[in-house]
């Protein structure tokens, strides 16, 4: 494992892709997901083994930033390596690269540590694993960011399909209802940069509301449940 990191080859398959055949920023949201699991059990660091310990971790925000949106058949190299923590959150980054190794996106990730029984939030001391850092950064950061001005748009309601086994809303279907809010323009353009905080889980059957607001080159998006709770953000800038 050179420098703490571990890559995995990927190739964007037809299901990955959106109309303009783009690698869809759900997919690369969850290939980088999964390519942090592998990474800690490549160390004997399983999931089941997690749990029995009483620990699991859970994404919070992403930012990516794109330099070449991946299409259709295009083989990329994702690597990602553990950079330490931030407060109550450990961060993990990630790179990937096409076959010349040029970067294609980059990304930063922040994670939390949850005790899987209570929901309790646990600090970073409490984490009964060794962290292997590098500290090696990415264009993108994560950031703060608000989305006050946004106009309501629709409602929607969450339905089977939406659900993961962790029994509440995917991250992938908040990334999933923001391309859905796509412009005519928009659905012709690719990202640039992307940026999602997730902040209040949702489950089977909830209704959240919608809002999007441009401001500049910037489009923001949030979802509210029921009680105006904001469920997730998204801050992203197109090419």
């Amino acid at each position: 494992m050179e420098e703490y990191k571990f890559t995995v080859q990927y190739r964007v398959e037809f299901a990955d892709s959106d109309s303009k055949y783009d690698l869809k920023t759900q997919t690369l949201v969850a290939w980088a997901s999964e390519l942090a699991g592998d990474h800690l059990r490549s160390r004997n660091i399983t999931r089941e083994q997690m749990i029995i310990d009483g620990q699991v971790f859970l994404l919070t925000r992403v930012a990516i930033h794109y330099e070449k949106v991946p299409s259709y058949m295009d083989n990329i190299y994702l690597t990602t390596w553990e950079c330490g923590t931030k407060g109550s959150q450990f961060v993990r980054r990630f790179t990937a690269k096409d076959k010349s190794g040029n970067i294609l996106a980059d990304i930063e990730t922040y994670w939390i540590l949850v005790d899987p029984a209570s929901h309790k939030i646990l600090r970073p001391g409490e984490y009964a694993y060794e962290l292997l850092i590098n500290s090696d950064t990415t264009t993108a950061r994560v950031e703060k960011f608000k989305t006050d001005t946004a106009e309501f748009i629709k409602d929607y309601t969450f339905v089977y399909s939406d659900i993961d086994p962790n029994r509440h809303v995917n991250n992938g279907t908040y990334i999933r209802l923001v391309t859905d809010l796509f412009g005519e323009n928009e659905q012709e353009r690719h990202f640039k940069d992307f940026a999602i905080n997730f902040i209040h889980e949702s489950r089977l059957g909830e209704t959240i509301s919608l809002y999007k607001t441009v401001i500049d080159n910037e489009v923001y998006v949030a979802g509210k449940n029921a009680e105006d709770k904001t469920c997730f953000e998204v801050k992203y800038s197109l090419m």
